[in-house]
């Protein structure tokens, strides 16, 4: 019978150590009796992180089966989530209109060495949105007429290209979204926005399932006016229905699963005749939130509102000032830039044992965040004395001048069934 040989030795601890937790009779003393288990295996094994789980799959080839079984993979995918939720592992700031694979790392739970996207071979990547584990990513060459597309999972550097029964045109309106929800189905739905015909502001939706592998093509035809100001690039997945941003008084969102477009309100300004130059959408633990900011350098007001639960409304949770934010980090020096205010990507993350939600943003190089629970401003992640996180200084004059967009990074070892 084979004996598995464990090469990473603080691995085969971390066994034990999730082993002594469980029950003190299944304390097991011999590495033989541990490999070759099945159940034990997996039971072990659901409680690991989704990293060790990737490096176990050179341990055997019994082991690699049981890893990259759909059902296992499944199971410890939902084995990670906390009150019906998942919560994410690091945030990924990609630097609004650059075109790279790269991006920067904000660990959120422990560090957590992410891979870039290199394994999809292309130079021009740009990231349309994540769900629950999975990308949904555009290629963007300018040698090409034609832009693809693939979702993919960085834990396990799995991709798979999207095939549309009509190939999106460059400079089309084309839009590309993902609901997936691991925790109430294996399977994912991708949801298509195009233009019916250019600048007429008439669009069709098409959704492909993952479960069937097949598209429905203009399941639903809809107009919208010139003043909702909808972006249906900026789309978040929250209890089974996709919603997209807008800089208009109203919105859309799709419930998926009965596939019926809906209007839902958004937020309405609160400075008067002072312009909303951005508006972060998102979602934590079941619920939306949306945070803006007005067009000032001067003004370091961030407006988070929170969407109530029959989404008649919006009502504002907090009026943030990061100069409040600067008198606990004297370090941080925003608002000194003539045209940007030097904090951007900003997201909402839940937390485990806690009900509130944090705001996290960065700020001047660095990633704070202002905690609901507590009322508090925190570091979130320091790079060090002298050190920020930023883009190389060839692509823009000034630090400030760069915006991120953040995406949740959760690890996980889903693998697509309908490659």
């Amino acid at each position: 019978m084979e004996v598995p040989y464990i090469a990473n030795y603080k691995l085969f601890v971390q066994i034990i150590g999730v082993l002594s937790t469980m029950n003190p009779k299944l304390m097991i003393s011999s590495a033989e009796k541990i490999g070759n288990n099945q159940d034990l295996l997996a039971q072990i094994f659901l409680r690991l992180p989704a990293k060790s789980l990737i490096k176990f799959k050179c341990v055997s080839k019994q082991w690699l089966s049981l890893i990259s079984n759909p059902h296992f993979c499944l199971s410890h995918t939902r084995h990670q989530g906390h009150e019906g939720f998942l919560h994410p592992t690091a945030l990924l700031l990609k630097v609004q209109y650059v075109l790279s694979p790269e991006f920067h790392v904000v660990p959120l739970k422990h560090f957590s060495q992410v891979p870039f996207f290199h394994y999809i071979s292309t130079p021009y990547l740009n990231i349309l949105q994540s769900c629950n584990g999975l990308f949904v990513c555009e290629t963007d060459d300018d040698d090409n007429n034609v832009s693809e597309y693939f979702i993919c999972n960085p834990t396990t550097k799995q991709f798979k290209k999207l095939s549309f029964l009509q190939n999106p045109i460059k400079d089309g309106e084309f839009y590309v979204s993902l609901a997936f929800d691991p925790l109430q189905s294996p399977h994912y739905k991708i949801i298509v926005v195009r233009e019916v015909l250019k600048n007429s502001l008439i669009f069709e939706l098409d959704i492909y399932a993952s479960e069937s592998d097949g598209w429905k093509v203009a399941t639903t035809i809809f107009e919208t006016k010139e003043g909702d100001c909808i972006k249906f690039e900026d789309s978040v997945f929250c209890n089974g229905k996709l919603h997209w941003n807008s800089y208009g008084n109203q919105s859309l969102y799709l419930d998926v699963e009965k596939e019926c477009l809906q209007m839902m309100p958004m937020p309405t300004p609160l400075r008067g005749n002072r312009l909303e130059i951005y508006r972060y959408f998102g979602e934590s633990g079941g619920r939306l939130y949306l945070a803006a900011t007005c067009h000032a350098y001067i003004d370091l007001d961030l407006y988070v509102h929170q969407m109530a639960s029959d989404y008649s409304h919006w009502f504002l949770k907090h009026r943030l000032n990061m100069g409040d934010a600067m008198e606990v980090f004297p370090e941080l020096n925003l608002g000194c830039h003539p045209f940007s205010s030097g904090f951007s990507g900003v997201s909402f993350v839940g937390s485990e044992r806690k009900e509130e939600v944090k705001v996290v943003i960065w700020a001047d190089g660095k990633i704070i965040c202002y905690d609901f629970n507590d009322g508090a401003w925190k570091m979130i992640h320091d790079p060090g004395l002298g050190l920020k996180i930023g883009t190389p200084i060839e692509y823009f004059n000034h630090l400030h001048e760069q915006r991120f967009i953040p995406y949740k990074y959760f690890e996980s070892v889903y693998v697509f069934e309908d490659m």
